[in-house]
């Protein structure tokens, strides 16, 4: 299976990073996770490659903040009839009722039509641990975030843990998984800087820092740690200080572009 990165930014999409949305592929099947404004990449290659021939679509939702899910509204133009599943947390997760959690954002009057009048639409719900999609393990887990989040674990594959908290138990989550992409919203040198202080506050609220993430995929033991969900207010060279910093703790971190492609090792 292969992955490929089609928005790694948080918040607001910018012109060289859409907001989150990741596609894992084989022959076989292609999983999305997240619909953020990256859904669009799925209109041109390499990502509209994805859709060619007879691949099932499964799409995950960590949570129903609107630059995750923006992309829903998509749907009917990039999938052209072609059935899609979506799958949302169980209510126990998020206290959200999984029967009006996306029927209640695609709707009028936000939208021409609703979620359901779309045949080849449907939605399914995940409990919290193991669960079997298209032949492939799926792990949830709740996170702690503003309206609550999950991680998604695909095999022993990929780990997605994005808009939360730095928890020291994505690193058991996470543990022996070849990749874990993780939100990195800071650095984190700002929490030296005592001007930076209101920031950092706001921040780890509901977000981490890249030298926090760095030593949870040091004590899971990943293969790969990629950071993303960049906060869009800062720059190419922020991100790339990120990585430099994150290094210092686990050397395998990246910061990558935009349509990036990865192995992922079963």
């Amino acid at each position: 299976m292969r992955l490929m990165l089609l928005g790694t930014q948080g918040w607001i999409p910018t012109p060289r990073r859409e907001t989150t949305c990741l596609a894992v592929h084989d022959d076989e099947v292609l999983f999305i996770f997240d619909a953020g404004t990256g859904l669009s990449r799925f209109l041109q290659p390499p990502a509209a490659d994805l859709l060619d021939g007879g691949r099932q679509v499964h799409l995950f939702l960590t949570h129903y903040h609107l630059d995750h899910v923006c992309g829903l509204a998509y749907l009917p133009g990039i999938m052209q009839g072609k059935p899609v599943v979506v799958y949302v947390p169980e209510a126990g997760l998020n206290s959200v009722d999984p029967e009006r959690g996306v029927p209640d954002l695609i709707r009028r009057p936000f939208n021409p039509g609703g979620f359901r009048d779309h045949p080849n639409f449907d939605i399914q719900v995940l409990r919290e641990g193991a669960n079997e999609v298209a032949g492939h393990a799926v792990r949830l887990r709740s996170q702690c975030h503003p309206d609550t989040t999950v991680a998604y674990r695909l095999d022993d594959r990929m780990v997605l843990a994005t808009d939360t908290v730095a928890d020291g138990q994505t690193a058991d989550f996470a543990g022996g998984a070849g990749v874990l992409l993780h939100e990195a919203w800071l650095d984190g040198v700002e929490e030296d800087d005592p001007t930076q202080r209101e920031f950092v506050e706001t921040a780890y609220r509901a977000h981490s820092s890249a030298r926090q993430v760095s030593g949870i995929a040091s004590a899971a033991g990943v293969g790969r740690l990629v950071l993303m969900h960049l906060n869009p207010l800062r720059d190419e060279a922020y991100y790339s200080q990120m990585e430099s910093a994150a290094r210092e703790t686990f050397a395998e971190t990246y910061v990558y572009p935009d349509l990036q492609e990865l192995e992922l090792d079963g």
